[in-house]
C-alpha cells in the first residue's frame, strides 16, 4: 500500500482510491493545508473534505475507522464495520454493491433520482431529456437497488446511506465584499459543449439536460443585456468541465469574478446539482439556480429557483433595483452557507450519524 505521507493526531485512517487503480488506495493526510497530487486527481474539492474531516474528528466519538474516498460503487479495498465509504461524483444515484459490508455510506450526490418538472403538465424539449435520462438512471441504478433489497431479506446489516453537500470546486478563500460594491450584476464561467451535429444525427436531438439548460439561460442572457445595455454581465464558457474561463477584459481568478458577483447565476449541470450553487452562496452571492433536490442541506435554501430561465429577467428587475434587498439575501446566502453546507456544519453533521452506529 502506497502512502503519501503518515497522519499525525488523527484517531482514524483515511485513503484516496483513485479512480484507475480502485483498489490501490492511497493514504491521506487529512492534516495537511494543502492538496496532495493523488487527491487532487480524486477530487478538486479536496481542501472542502479535508475540513469537513479535520472538524469531524474533534466530535467523533469512536475511533479506529477507516475511510474511503472511491468513486467505486462496486468494491472497496477492505470491508468491515469500522469502514466508511466517501463516495464522490455518483451521478446515476445507485446504491453500492457493497453496502451490506461497511458501517456507513456518505454521498455527495444523492442515491435517489430526481425528475424535476413533470413532462405531461409542462412538456419541453428540455423536460422530456430530463425525463428520459431519470429513465436512464433507473436501468443502471436497478442492480444495486436489487442487491440492496437482497440483503435486506436475508437479514444482513444494511449500512445507513447519507447525502453530503458537492461543496466548492476550486474556490480561494478571499474576504467578503458588500454586495452592492461588486462589479458584476450577474456572473457565469462554466462548461458547455458546443458541437454541430447534421440534422439526420441522433446526437441533434437527442441534447444532455445540461447543454440545453445552460443554453436557455445563455440565451436569456443576452436578452437581457440587449434590454438592459447598462448592466454589467460576465459570461464565459468552455468546452470541458473544471477548466478556467478566459474573459478578455478581466483577468482575475474564478475566484475573485465571483467574490465580485451580485447574482451567480447556477444552472444545472450533467444532475441537478452543481458545485456553483454553493460556492455563490459562500461568496454571499444571491443565487439562481433551478430545481434542487429536497437533501437537507438543500432545504430552506436563500436561492431563488427557477423552472425556467425565460422568468429570468422579471427576478432580476426585482432584485437589482432594492439595494436593501440584495443586503438582506447576502446575509441570508452567507448564514444558510454557514449553518448548512459549511465545513464545520457537514463535520458535525457526519460525525453525529456515526457516532449512532
Amino acid at each position: 500500500m502506497r502512502t503519501l505521507q503518515v497522519t499525525n493526531q488523527i484517531t482514524n485512517q483515511y485513503f484516496v482510491c483513485l479512480q484507475r487503480d480502485s483498489l490501490k488506495p492511497i493514504m491521506w493526510d487529512i492534516s495537511r493545508s494543502d492538496c496532495n497530487a493523488a487527491m487532487a486527481e480524486l477530487a478538486p474539492n479536496c481542501l472542502y473534505l479535508g475540513k469537513i474531516f479535520k472538524e469531524m474528528e474533534k466530535q467523533l466519538t469512536i475511533s479506529g475507522l477507516t475511510f474511503y474516498m472511491t468513486w467505486d460503487t462496486d468494491q472497496l479495498p477492505s470491508y468491515g464495520n469500522n469502514v466508511v465509504a466517501v463516495l464522490l461524483g455518483d451521478e446515476q444515484c445507485r446504491i453500492p454493491a457493497y453496502i451490506h459490508q461497511v458501517r456507513a455510506v456518505f454521498k455527495n450526490m444523492s442515491t435517489v433520482p430526481m425528475i424535476g418538472d413533470n413532462l405531461f403538465l409542462k412538456p419541453s424539449y428540455l423536460n422530456l431529456m430530463i425525463f428520459m435520462q431519470f429513465l436512464r438512471n433507473w436501468v443502471i441504478r436497478t442492480p444495486g437497488l436489487l442487491n440492496f433489497w437482497f440483503h435486506r431479506l436475508v437479514g444482513a446489516k444494511i449500512a445507513p446511506i447519507y447525502d453530503i453537500p458537492l461543496g466548492y470546486f476550486r474556490q480561494d478563500y478571499l474576504p467578503i465584499k458588500d454586495i452592492t460594491e461588486r462589479q458584476y450584476d450577474l456572473f457565469f464561467a462554466g462548461s458547455l459543449i458546443i458541437d454541430s451535429h447534421p440534422i439526420w444525427s441522433w446526437r441533434f436531438w437527442l441534447r444532455g439536460p445540461k447543454d440545453i439548460a445552460r443554453k436557455q439561460m445563455l440565451s436569456a442572457v443576452d436578452k437581457l443585456q440587449t434590454k438592459y445595455p447598462k448592466l454589467k454581465i460576465g459570461v464565459g464558457t468552455t468546452n470541458d468541465f473544471g477548466q478556467e474561463v478566459n474573459f478578455p477584459k478581466d483577468n482575475r481568478s474564478y475566484s475573485e469574478k465571483l467574490m465580485d458577483t451580485k447574482i451567480c447565476l447556477a444552472p444545472r449541470g450533467s444532475i441537478f446539482e452543481t458545485h456553483r450553487f454553493f460556492e455563490g452562496l459562500r461568496y454571499g452571492c444571491i443565487v439562481i439556480a433551478q430545481p434542487l433536490p429536497d437533501s437537507w442541506f438543500y432545504q430552506d435554501s436563500p436561492a431563488i429557483q427557477l423552472s425556467d430561465w425565460h422568468s429570468l429577467e422579471q427576478v432580476i428587475e426585482k432584485i437589482l433595483d432594492n439595494q436593501q434587498l440584495m443586503q438582506l439575501q447576502q446575509e441570508k446566502s452567507l448564514k444558510f452557507w454557514q449553518e448548512k453546507c459549511s465545513e464545520v456544519s457537514v463535520g458535525s453533521f457526519m460525525a453525529a450519524k456515526l457516532n449512532l452506529h
